[in-house]
């Protein structure tokens, strides 16, 4: 299922921005139409940004909206805050952005009316919690747990990151290196048993015929596997393909308890984030369920919400659902008893992230022997093609 980005005028002709996910493109804007949108422009959110999008980092995003936290709560009116923000932004598409939006306030609309034209820059999560900011008179304290959300996500991230960036990094040397070992030094060696009427061993067969099916084919093997990558990457993103994608994460062994932990630990520290900026439980359920990569659980999120409508208990809730460990079932009871249901969804969270981090590391440590092993293995098969001709060359000249 894709996000898409749409431009659409209301009865009233006023001009609306937002995204919405879906299969189906007609689908989509019939669904606008009957909400009585008049779509202008829809695009895939993915595939083709709004210029100004591209190049903007999220950690520009961070430092920007911890700035305009402290000029708000100095107490100045927001027009200035964001003119104070704004003098002191290096050039660049973010303050162009942010100059767009103090017009759009200038012009009547609202501090969150203005951030959701750009929703691919300040995520629905934001917009939510600026708007309940507005609406209780706490925008300052707002964007700072806004601020601290954003930088506790990109340290998270950057830890996996680097976590995962040096088995990585080996296999794309690794598969380098033998491409062209295969490609390019093997076919020297060998072309010398192809000119001795000699009966080779099989395994040097073998490695003969790989290497020339290498050096003939090497790049139709590689225009193949980009062609397959665009091909997974487009039935990945269908209903179908999120479904088996989310089969497979969830029966490989070790691997499956990271991705449903780092799952739970988006979800948890997106729906901690809105309740405690002052956004309804419900409506915090919908949004956090968006932060969500696996459709399976996005569905579970669905169930739970219709049972918290239905009245109750979200801890209940977790309960009856078969994905959520009972560590979140146990310390969200704990929440709604003592009334600080945040704490322990941030709680939640920071167990998760520790236990995510101690089992990557654990794989990555896993890892880098199995492919030491598997190299050695190759070269182990290398090394005894190329030497078992030689020992027969030898003995035929004795």
């Amino acid at each position: 299922m894709a996000n898409y980005f749409y431009v659409a005028l209301d009865r009233e002709g006023k001009k609306i921005t937002g995204t919405v996910e879906g299969t189906d493109l007609k689908k989509i804007k019939k669904d606008l139409r009957q909400q009585g949108l008049y779509v202008v422009k829809i695009q895939e959110s993915n595939s083709s940004l709004p210029f100004f999008s591209k190049k903007i980092k999220e950690d520009e995003v961070v430092v920007a909206i911890r700035e305009l936290a402290t000029f708000v709560n100095s107490g100045l009116p927001l027009d200035e805050c964001l003119t104070g923000l704004i003098v002191q932004m290096k050039e660049g598409n973010l303050k162009k952005i942010f100059q767009k939006i103090q017009k759009d306030i200038r012009e009547g609309k609202s501090f969150s009316q203005a951030l959701s034209s750009y929703p691919h820059i300040f995520s629905e999560v934001m917009i939510s919690m600026v708007r309940a900011g507005e609406e209780t008179g706490t925008l300052d304290l707002i964007l700072m747990r806004i601020a601290n959300f954003l930088e506790k996500r990109q340290e998270f991230k950057s830890k996996i990151t680097g976590i995962m960036t040096y088995p990585l990094f080996m296999v794309v040397v690794a598969t380098g290196v033998l491409i062209f070992i295969f490609s390019f030094v093997i076919p020297k060696i060998t072309k010398i048993f192809s000119e001795i009427s000699l009966q080779l061993p099989i395994i040097t067969q073998i490695l003969i015929n790989i290497s020339e099916f290498l050096k003939n084919f090497w790049l139709y093997i590689i225009l193949s596997l980009i062609l397959l990558y665009f091909i997974l990457k487009k039935y990945f993103s269908t209903e179908k393909g999120e479904r088996f994608l989310d089969i497979l994460r969830f029966h490989i062994p070790f691997l499956k308890d990271i991705f449903l932990k780092k799952e739970i630990i988006n979800f948890s520290s997106t729906l901690s984030t809105l309740i405690s900026g002052g956004v309804e439980i419900i409506e915090a359920l919908k949004i956090s369920s968006r932060v969500l990569s696996s459709s399976l659980l996005k569905n579970e999120i669905k169930n739970i919400i219709d049972f918290v409508s239905k009245g109750g208990t979200l801890s209940m809730a977790f309960k009856k659902s078969k994905y959520f460990p009972y560590l979140v079932i146990q310390l969200t009871g704990a929440g709604e008893k003592s009334g600080n249901l945040p704490e322990m969804f941030d709680k939640i969270s920071e167990i998760y992230e520790e236990e995510v981090e101690r089992k990557s590391s654990r794989f990555v440590s896993l890892l880098e022997p199995a492919m030491i092993l598997f190299m050695g293995g190759i070269v182990a098969f290398i090394v005894l093609a190329v030497l078992l001709p030689i020992f027969q060359i030898s003995q035929s000249i004795r």
